[in-house]
């Protein structure tokens, strides 16, 4: 067995998150077809995928496949450099050959900031008050950072316990924000400040994090004039609200103001002074709506359709609103087709896997390979293992495979492809013969030859005796007195056996003797002067028996 490994490209670069495809050749140069072995070696495997591990390459073929790289888009996936090596071991005779590759992961920064406590506030008697700032680095090179904090009216002063940090990848760092109130008066409404809290890389200023947070600047409570004013507003917004007031649309929208026909399209709407509400979806109309909601229509039609809205109060109606939602016809997904669907073999030794190619339409959305599961749909082949050996003896294992292909509408096609395992036994007779297979009645001597491989056990059965055998190549001569057919066995470790069958027949004496000696008969002389067959000891066989 001899094949050739090549890469398309040694050096790939991706983005951690991204994935990087890597395409090799397999060239077999061997006599016969090859199952091969996919690994990679010098990465973490759980960046690697490996969508075909095995694969057969016919004598004299070549056959390109892929590999899949995507670190995760972490801290843990730092940037740099990764040499690895792509490892091909072929299941025949056990030889390997590798192909060098780097894999160069590029940087990605990332920074997060949290506040703790997102709210607080200050008073005359206590200006000042304190926040616990987390920072971290989710990226996957070094950062140094900066922090700010501000607000819109500059009515703190900001101090950080460290304005700035070095972060490793991954790395959190914890620091104290003390926040203190430039002025604080005494009688006031409550003013809550939003604060924004940042970080800043100082090498790359575009990569930057924030939060936000609130401080409120409480007043002192004042008493009698101050209770005064609040009970003289609270009476007059209590009178203005009491007097009753018209329905009002306040607003009127549609989620999408186009649809496919077969979609639903979400209508929202509020409203003030309002008891129901009634909408009008072309010539059908539906009552009795809450004021505040949304509700879901399904055209019927292609086209442009009016939508109209108007809220009640007893029996007193608000203005009508309309807007309109176009409604197009969907575009014809084309149907899912198996452009192929093959397997390189349909009788398997039990315990072998099989490979299956296949090819899709563009429009297959999902496809599975039962009793396999789900299979990539943009995939050429996959190889699929044995099935469990669950026969007590020698036999066939049939399974069928379906393949099933569906487009984005649920449209299903699918292909069967039935598959023999055949568990037989391991031992092997590669030779089994008998010379002459017609005996001269006069000395009714015949050779037995055998050559056997893989064999625990070997027998030899004949009128109705069976020898066990020693060697697995060798000879042994008989002779006969009647017809005699002659049975060679071979069991495996597992016990197993095959067999293979010869029968020798005596001429009739009015029948001429043959010319010359078949093929592979080979005669010398006995030590005595008689003429005898050499090889193992003759054996008398009389009336088919010893």
């Amino acid at each position: 067995m001899s094949f050739t490994v090549r890469l398309a490209n040694e050096d790939v670069s991706v983005e951690p998150g991204s994935s990087a495809p890597i395409a090799f050749e397999i060239e077999n140069t061997g006599a016969k077809a090859d199952e091969f072995e996919v690994s990679v070696e010098g990465v973490d495997p759980e960046w690697v995928a490996i969508p075909v591990p095995t694969l057969w390459v016919d004598p004299g073929q070549s056959n390109t496949e892929r590999i899949f790289i995507k670190p995760p888009r972490q801290s843990e996936s730092n940037a740099g450099i990764y040499p690895f090596v792509l490892k091909i071991r072929s299941l025949e005779s056990g030889e390997s050959r590798t192909a060098q590759c780097s894999l160069t992961v590029n940087s990605f920064a990332h920074l997060s900031v949290e506040v703790n406590p997102k709210k607080s506030s200050v008073n005359v008697l206590k200006r000042e008050t304190s926040f616990e700032v987390t920072v971290m680095n989710l990226g996957n090179t070094d950062q140094n950072v900066q922090f700010f904090a501000s607000d819109v009216d500059d009515a703190f002063a900001y101090e950080f316990s460290t304005t700035q940090a070095s972060l490793e990848p991954g790395q959190t760092r914890t620091l104290e924000l003390t926040a203190t109130a430039s002025k604080v008066k005494a009688f006031a409404s409550t003013v809550i400040a939003p604060v924004s809290v940042s970080a800043r890389s100082v090498d790359n200023l575009a990569v930057a994090a924030n939060s936000q947070l609130h401080i409120e600047i409480r007043p002192l409570i004042a008493t009698g004039p101050l209770i005064a004013v609040i009970a003289i507003i609270a009476l007059t917004i209590g009178w203005i609200l009491s007097i009753p007031k018209p329905p009002v649309i306040d607003s009127f929208t549609l989620e999408s103001r186009s649809v496919e026909l077969g979609q639903t399209a979400k209508v929202k709407w509020q409203t003030s002074n309002a008891s129901s509400v009634t909408l009008v979806v072309g010539s059908q109309v539906i009552t009795k709506l809450a004021p505040d909601d949304e509700y879901d229509i399904a055209p019927d039609t292609a086209g442009e359709l009016e939508i109209q809205i108007y809220a009640q109060a007893g029996q007193v109606k608000s203005k009508v609103d309309t807007i309109k939602l176009t409604v197009t016809a969907p575009p014809v997904v084309p149907e899912p087709k198996i452009i192929k669907f093959s397997a390189t073999k349909t009788e398997v030794p039990l315990g072998s896997s099989v490979l299956f190619n296949y090819e899709l339409s563009d429009s297959v959305t999902y496809a599975t390979l039962e009793p396999i599961g789900q299979i990539e749909v943009k995939a050429r082949s996959i190889q699929v293992p044995s099935p469990p050996d669950d026969l007590p003896g020698k036999g066939v294992k049939t399974v069928t495979y379906t393949l099933r292909a569906r487009n984005e509408k649920n449209v299903e096609v699918r292909e069967q492809i039935t598959i023999k395992f055949i568990k037989e036994s391991k031992a092997i007779i590669s030779q089994f013969s008998a010379d002459p297979l017609e005996v001269d009645p006069l000395s009714g001597r015949v050779t037995i030859r055998w050559q056997v491989t893989g064999a625990a056990k070997l027998e030899l059965k004949y009128s109705n005796r069976i020898d066990e055998l020693t060697s697995m190549d060798d000879r042994r001569d008989f002779i006969l007195t009647d017809d005699t057919e002659f049975i060679l066995v071979a069991y495996d470790v597992a016990g197993l056996d095959t067999q293979k069958k010869i029968k020798v027949t005596l001429r009739k004496p009015n029948e001429d003797p043959p010319t010359q000696d078949p093929p592979g008969n080979t005669t010398g002389t006995t030590q005595n002067g008689s003429t005898g067959t050499t090889g193992g000891a003759t054996r008398p066989v009389t009336g088919g028996q010893r």
